[in-house]
């Protein structure tokens, strides 16, 4: 029983959550208390892991299934809801697939006596595989084209798919290219200044989507003509974008006091927080303004609407659609 208590929950004075979960005083002048939290390259417990984990998940899932579900939705087939809702799944299905190989990490068999090192499949190294907003301009200038001139949307996507996979094959050539024309072909100057870059350019992604509908407001610079051949109310740009059920524009101060909740939440457990709870602060922030918008609503209308999850498949594999490539 203590083996398995060690396992899940840990064991001992540096597992004690009552201690790990008190808020601080970071103004008092008397002597803090040391928290004596876990180390580098300690084997944490399950529950301590699945937090960290869920806390990581939180974060990039909303990145995972925008960007399918707006290639889809205002390049594919912009009436076809069965397939946005099957691009989100096989998003997420893939994700789940890719990311477990990533961090397995399985030698190759004789890949030292052909390439004179140890190869595998997988890098073994803690992180997500998943879409990427880099593909989006490139997946929607491509296919808006080809619609424009006759090819249907599905079609299109399916020529997009093996475009990626043909490219696929340039990265896959770089993983077993010696180490030194790596370092060649991309020194470290150039690495670092494009980590620097893409950082830059997360803060600004994160500032625009902080003011709600930002996938909406993006429309307003894009024509769609699958969008405008739907015989809506109102072409695009859309004078409103959806939360939940509430419609608001790009912007508007409910939004802004939404996600402004989230931000001051983040800053009052950096200041007031534990060891612990600041470890897990992303998740915990989150969880708060979610739990601010399930709790409201904007003139009737609530922040939270889960018809669309429920009215979406149970099950489904990546199998039951398929695009000619």
């Amino acid at each position: 029983m203590g083996r398995m208590k060690e396992i899940f929950i840990g064991e001992g004075d540096r597992y004690n959550y009552s201690q790990m979960c008190l808020l601080n005083n970071p103004f008092s002048r008397g002597e803090k208390q040391k928290v004596n939290f876990y180390s580098v390259d300690e084997k944490i417990p399950i529950f301590l892991t699945l937090i960290m984990g869920l806390q990581h998940a939180f974060s990039m899932v909303g990145g995972l299934i925008t960007v399918p579900f707006v290639i889809f939705k205002f390049s594919v087939c912009f009436s076809c809801v069965e397939l946005q809702q099957y691009a989100i799944a096989a998003a997420l299905i893939t994700s789940g697939l890719c990311t477990l190989i990533q961090l397995t990490k399985v030698p190759i068999p004789g890949s030292e006596k052909y390439f004179g090192r140890q190869l595998f499949v997988g890098s073994g190294v803690l992180s997500v595989m998943g879409t990427s907003f880099t593909f989006l301009p490139i997946f929607e200038i491509a296919i808006r084209q080809m619609t424009a001139s006759g090819i249907d949307g599905r079609t299109a996507y399916g020529k997009m798919l093996g475009t990626s996979m043909l490219c696929g094959l340039l990265e896959l050539g770089f993983s077993v290219m010696p180490l030194k024309y790596i370092k060649r072909i991309f020194p470290p100057m150039v690495t670092a200044i494009t980590v620097i870059l893409i950082g830059v350019a997360l803060i600004g992604t994160g500032m625009k989507y902080w003011g709600g509908g930002a996938v909406c407001a993006d429309m307003v610079w894009k024509e769609h003509s699958q969008v405008t051949d739907q015989n809506l109310t109102f072409p695009p740009p859309f004078p409103t974008c959806e939360a939940g059920e509430v419609q608001l524009g790009y912007g508007s101060r409910e939004l802004i006091g939404l996600g402004f909740s989230v931000m001051v939440f983040l800053v009052f457990i950096e200041l007031f927080g534990s060891v612990f709870m600041k470890n897990c602060n992303v998740i915990i922030a989150l969880l708060f303004g979610y739990l601010i918008a399930g709790v409201t609503d904007y003139e009737g209308s609530d922040y939270v609407d889960t018809s669309k999850i429920s009215d979406a498949k149970a099950i489904t594999f990546l199998w039951v659609e398929t695009f000619p490539l």
